[in-house]
């Protein structure tokens, strides 16, 4: 059903722009240029970041020389995603072009080459997160809210306690240890706050949550507070990217007893 009505256009240099939205607004809509050279995966996630808003610009690039034309003269754009492995250009390279084409641009690597060294890279190169591309659709949604609003991600899974990390990625592995920290305080929410923490990972609004859980919106933002301070957290992107990564849901919790029927 996506598919069905987008306003589609193959350009000379072989970026293609989608308007997900079947009318333009007067406002500007979030822009984003996604950069892969698979076209199955590219589509794919032009469909994902639409979650984040409806009305998203999608400009896409096959390899690094459009990806950084594109970023050049397309822009401005709210957020770059990018393959590491693309015809054109070294992987780090290129993704240092798109950091010199869009210096004030959040740029995350979603790459299938999962590894620590490539993380840490990315990193130094400008980039602002790294998302495995086995990740799911409601951690990378959440990850990429997270570096929308200036802070870095970085996967809890590429890190051991082994090795010492560079300085440029300390400020993702703090969010990281935030993370670890938050996971071992999970088991000091109560069955309410959980059902609460789900439905902030599903990207509800307290507005949403109360409706969901038949209680009032003033209940759900003291829930939402004792959450954030209980998790060591300190916005609900983070909480929401926790629940995701850790897969808890209303019914895992208990929590949809009650609740209105969907």
């Amino acid at each position: 059903m996506g598919a069905l009505g987008l306003g589609t256009a193959i350009k000379g240099d072989g970026t293609r722009r989608l308007n997900r939205s079947p009318k333009r607004t007067e406002e500007r809509m979030l822009k984003i240029l996604i950069a892969d050279d698979h076209p199955l995966f590219r589509e794919g996630l032009s469909r994902l970041v639409t979650e984040l808003d409806p009305e998203t610009e999608c400009v896409e690039a096959g390899d690094f020389p459009d990806a950084i034309k594109a970023a050049r003269e397309e822009g401005p754009f709210d957020l770059v995603l990018t393959d590491l492995r693309m015809p054109g250009m070294d992987e780090f390279a290129g993704v240092r072009a798109l950091r010199e084409a869009s210096p004030s641009v959040p740029i995350v690597v979603v790459s299938g080459f999962e590894t620590r060294a490539n993380l840490e890279r990315a990193l130094a190169a400008g980039a602002q997160g790294f998302l495995p591309k086995s990740a799911p659709p409601s951690v990378m949604l959440n990850a990429l809210r997270l570096v929308m609003l200036g802070e870095i991600y970085v996967p809890p899974s590429l890190f051991s306690s082994e090795g010492k990390p560079t300085d440029v990625v300390s400020a993702g592995l703090d969010a990281t240890r935030s993370a670890i920290g938050a996971r071992a305080n999970i088991e000091m929410l109560t069955q309410r706050q959980l059902g609460v923490l789900a439905l902030i990972g599903q990207g509800l609004s307290n507005r949403n949550i109360a409706d969901r859980l038949t209680i009032s919106e003033g209940t759900v933002k003291v829930h939402v507070g004792a959450i954030l301070k209980t998790l060591g957290v300190s916005n609900r992107t983070q909480a929401a990217l926790l629940a995701t990564e850790l897969g808890i849901t209303l019914e895992g919790t208990g929590g949809n007893h009650g609740a209105t029927a969907t």
